[in-house]
């Protein structure tokens, strides 16, 4: 018997595909992207979750938590603002342990808005519980390598 399977071939695009969503949000645009890398889990699932970006008004603070679209180093990120240090944003991602990123206000692009996951729910990132939630992890910091491992392991990531 013969089965016919369609299969889905997944392409990965270098980092400077993401320099057409950075000139799309700097025309005023909205974009979606679908996240890969696991610097943003628990928050985010690599290859499962599409975020959607919206462009940052160019100067005035950062709202507390938010996860801004920047260029660090050549490469465009999602990360949690943690803070400032002087004239420095201050970027983390939520599945990294220790490197902080420092990002010149003008450098942020976007801010993330809504987090679409596989399973059809829409987390909004101006919700104040979500917020919340990223503040109380960055907290657990210490811990986070341990608690990382438990969470992919109960996930089935």
């Amino acid at each position: 018997m013969l089965h016919n399977f369609r299969l889905m071939r997944r392409i990965t695009l270098p980092n400077r595909f993401l320099e057409e969503a950075a000139q799309a949000l700097a025309r005023g645009e909205t974009v979606k992207i679908q996240i890969t890398g696991d610097s943003m889990y628990p928050f985010i699932r690599s290859g499962k979750d599409t975020v959607e970006i919206v462009p940052c008004p160019p100067d005035g603070e950062l709202p507390a938590w938010c996860c801004p679209f920047y260029q660090w180093e050549g490469k465009y990120m999602i990360h949690r603002y943690i803070g400032r240090e002087g004239d420095d944003c201050l970027m983390l991602g939520d599945g990294n342990l220790a490197r902080i990123e420092r990002v010149r206000r003008d450098e942020i692009i976007g801010l993330l808005s809504r987090i679409h996951h596989a399973d059809g729910t829409v987390q909004d990132c101006t919700d104040a519980r979500w917020l919340r939630r990223a503040r109380w992890w960055h907290r657990l910091r210490p811990l986070r390598r341990w608690l990382l491992a438990f969470l992919k392991r109960v996930a089935k990531y």
